[in-house]
């Protein structure tokens, strides 16, 4: 079950900001997608979430053609994506934060949707055992009782990371995971991103300024420029390409 995109074209008052970009992201694979400012990373990601569907071309996640479903739906299908600013309700703890991402994966009855039955006390309680082993696997169990608006930026960085793994996607997208978050920090994330990967066939697509980051735990990575794909390879391919590096001497570091 992969993500392909094919000829995916997006444009804002006349100016183009992806340009029929065609690739494909493996899903039980770890892909970075990087470019100076203004490629275009962001406006892609809106494109396969639902957030801006693109103006042509075509977006398939499996079998499914995703482009101009809303972003619930691509959710819904197993698509789960991560935002640069994070989101979610700052007066919730952290293990309720996490805990309100579990979404249940069946249809209950008016007595168990009030938490009455054993369906819905098994799924709470499998819910919160999961909670405290992803939160300790970053790093952040001591964490779990302190409200989100008391959380540094960096650890609301790792909480929205940890709250996409309670939905049980089939694939991760990661807008700029590792801002703002602490060297050791990144380094716990890292390893739980290529883990996921390795062991349990669970792929992301990341954009990340860290290029360090992207370079060590990515198969594949994807270069925009100005919205169109510049370049696709494994890392070390890609690293010493003479026009991703054009790119990066002449406009500046990744964003």
């Amino acid at each position: 079950m992969d993500l392909v995109l094919e000829a995916v074209r997006k444009t804002f008052g006349g100016v183009v900001a992806v340009d029929d970009v065609s690739a494909v992201m493996p899903q039980d694979k770890v892909t970075a997608l990087i470019g100076p400012n203004g490629a275009g990373k962001t406006t892609l990601f809106n494109a396969i979430t639902g957030f801006d569907p693109p103006d042509r071309g075509s977006i398939t996640f499996g079998d499914r053609r995703i482009d101009g479903l809303p972003p619930w739906r691509v959710a819904e299908l197993g698509l789960i994506r991560t935002f640069q600013t994070p989101v979610g309700f700052t007066t919730l703890t952290v293990r309720e934060s996490m805990l309100a991402a579990a979404t249940p994966h069946f249809v209950e009855t008016p007595v168990g949707a009030l938490g009455l039955s054993r369906r819905a006390r098994d799924h709470e309680r499998a819910s919160a055992a999961r909670a405290e082993e992803i939160t300790a696997e970053l790093g952040m169990a001591d964490l779990l009782d302190v409200r989100t608006d008391e959380l540094s930026a960096g650890d609301r960085k790792l909480l929205e990371f940890a709250r996409s793994l309670m939905a049980e996607p089939k694939m991760l997208l990661l807008d700029e995971p590792a801002a703002a978050v602490a060297p050791a920090n990144i380094g716990r994330l890292s390893q739980l991103v290529r883990r996921l990967c390795d062991e349990r066939g669970l792929g992301s697509l990341i954009i990340d300024h860290n290029l360090s980051f992207l370079m060590q735990i990515a198969d594949e990575v994807h270069v925009l420029d100005r919205g169109a794909l510049l370049a696709s390879g494994p890392p070390a391919e890609i690293a010493a390409n003479p026009d991703v590096m054009r790119v990066y001497l002449g406009e500046g570091e990744e964003a």
